[in-house]
């Protein structure tokens, strides 16, 4: 699956392969993964900031997170709790093993505990928007989850502003995008060449099938939080955390009842970038897709903060 600094990509697994991969994984896993007291599962909107955030927690000496591994997913075929956590496990090991690597960026900690752990207690998978496409389609997955997992389950919402995160689902859709940044490590020499092939290959405008899949996205995830208890639900705005990864990270492990050491606090709020990118300024947008993206901003209780932040 991973492929070193060429990773940019989930691949469909056949699910007899993934059943022996589980069970070929777990003697190799099985003390490493006692003691685990939660699962935690990011839920939300692909290009919302899961892959650096689910990085941080993967580094962390007692939790591991699986990178595009697709959790919900495997629990919705039937796969049983054990089986999934040896995946994840195996997930880990082999993402960090190929340096994190991401399309075009590494989302490695450094000094940290990326693929290891020491007295495990969070155990989790960061595929987000999957996670809500699965309980859109079957509503009673979460039910399943919570009988099956027989940990306490806790749900991490990452947000950006809309407008950033359509412009970048549109300029990615396909996957030309994320090649020509694997190709192009340079930041100036991909702006020059972005430039270039957009309105062919990669988008030039905000896409309407993106924001209709974002809708859905909304709709599924405040259905989704209306099921789970509060105390279990975190939301992060990816904006504010930037500005304060200390702060925002603190706040990520106080949830999920992990000890906070200022080394590794500091050494993961290192690897963030303070500003973040408006991809929103890479796409043109008409009046009428802004006014269906205010609209949204205003129906849903998650993305009311960007109300009148253009």
């Amino acid at each position: 699956m991973f492929e070193g600094k060429q990773s940019r990509r989930h691949r469909d697994v056949r699910l007899g392969q993934l059943y022996l991969q589980g069970w070929l994984h777990r003697p190799r896993c099985a003390r490493a993964l006692r003691g685990a007291d939660t699962f935690v599962q990011f839920v939300g909107f692909p290009r919302s900031g899961h892959s650096l955030l689910g990085s941080i927690l993967d580094a962390h000496r007692q939790a591991l997170v699986a990178h595009e591994l697709d959790a919900m997913g495997l629990f919705e075929k039937g796969l049983s709790a054990p089986l999934v956590f040896s995946l994840i496990h195996a997930n880990s090991v082999a993402f960090s093993r190929h340096g994190r690597y991401w399309n075009g960026f590494s989302y490695q900690m450094p000094g940290q505990h990326n693929g290891a752990c020491e007295h495990l207690r969070v155990i989790g998978d960061k595929k987000g928007d999957w996670a809500v496409r699965w309980f859109a389609a079957d509503p009673a997955l979460l039910e399943r989850v919570w009988r099956q997992v027989k940990l306490a389950c806790k749900w991490i919402l990452v947000v950006r502003h809309p407008l950033d995160n359509i412009a970048t689902m549109s300029l990615r859709r396909g996957g030309h995008y994320d090649r020509l940044r694997i190709a192009t490590p340079d930041g100036a020499a991909f702006r020059e060449a972005l430039a270039q092939r957009q309105g062919t290959d990669i988008a030039a405008q905000a896409l309407d099938s993106m924001i209709d899949d974002y809708r859905s996205l909304c709709d599924a995830t405040e259905a989704m939080k209306a099921r789970i208890d509060p105390g279990d639900w975190h939301e992060i705005h990816y904006e504010r955390f930037s500005q304060n990864p200390v702060a925002g990270i603190n706040e990520l492990l106080a949830f999920l009842d992990l000890p906070a050491d200022p080394d590794f606090l500091n050494a993961c709020a290192a690897t963030v970038h303070r500003s973040t990118h408006q991809s929103r300024r890479q796409v043109a947008w008409t009046d009428h897709k802004l006014a269906r993206v205010e609209e949204m901003i205003d129906g849903f209780s998650f993305l009311q903060r960007y109300r009148d932040q253009s």
